[in-house]
């Protein structure tokens, strides 16, 4: 792999916590972050190791030269990391881009994960959530797009759209922006998703405005013995959004992956 164009991810960068042979690692999306799972890892860590990694999609100075150009990028990066740490038994759990870059590993490594929980993932059909920006977005653009993730507004805040309004004054991180997207929008998983076989747990926000419910219900009837369950009130990211909710159904399924 290019080491140039494709980073690795930033150790020091890595929320990691519990412990146990059993671990669960959490993938964010194209605007998400480490912290968008802390609650759940927080409810987890007494029973499992939870890991979620900052993912090298992040606004950083160079990110349009050294980024990614392809999911499979994104996921060679993640089981390099995968192997650094010397994970063994573990469960991928992805939102969003994270739920494709999940699923990529899975379909090309069917022994990778001994699970697989998905949440409003990409791989068949999304909205991009950045449709219509441009190298200058007003910060109105911004508000608009952060909210359109979510069905609780009062979680976008001053702080989050001026930190996204700054990101995206760099014209090489708007490049790479439309570049991840484009990415995105061309790997379809749906010829593939027979071939997995491994517990499959798919949750999906019932008021998910990027990937529609009937998307979560597509999943379900391409992945062979998965299992669905909405969150209400909840939209694209209910890791975020619904984290008690989300801890619930994890705590219901992960023993059965491990079992």
């Amino acid at each position: 792999m290019n080491q140039e164009s494709n980073p690795s991810i930033d150790l020091d960068r890595v929320v990691d916590m519990g412990v146990g042979p059993n671990a669960v690692l959490f993938l964010h999306g194209l605007f998400g972050t480490p912290d968008h799972y802390r609650e759940v890892m927080e409810n987890l860590s007494s029973q499992y190791r939870v890991i979620a990694p900052q993912l090298p999609i992040d606004p950083q100075p160079g990110r349009r030269k050294r980024g990614m150009k392809s999911v499979a990028d994104l996921s060679e990066v993640v089981a390099q990391f995968v192997d650094e740490l010397e994970l063994d038994r573990f469960v991928l759990c992805g939102n969003s881009l994270g739920g494709l870059v999940a699923i990529d590993l899975c379909v090309r490594h069917p022994d990778f994960a001994e699970g697989l929980i998905l949440a409003g993932s990409a791989g068949l059909f999304e909205r991009s959530p950045i449709r219509g920006l441009r190298s200058r977005p007003t910060r109105e653009f911004v508000r608009k797009t952060v909210t359109g993730i979510l069905y609780n507004d009062s979680l976008v805040s001053e702080e989050l759209v001026d930190h996204w309004y700054q990101s995206v004054m760099d014209r090489d991180y708007v490049r790479f922006l439309l570049r991840v997207s484009r990415a995105t929008r061309d790997r379809s998983v749906e010829e593939e998703l027979g071939s997995l076989d491994l517990p499959t747990m798919i949750i999906w926000g019932s008021d998910d405005e990027i990937t529609p419910p009937s998307t979560g219900e597509d999943f379900k009837r391409l992945i062979h013995g998965s299992k669905l369950e909405f969150i209400d009130q909840c939209g694209h990211a209910p890791n975020w959004e619904q984290p008690a909710a989300f801890t619930r159904l994890l705590e219901s399924f992960l023993p059965e992956c491990f079992a």
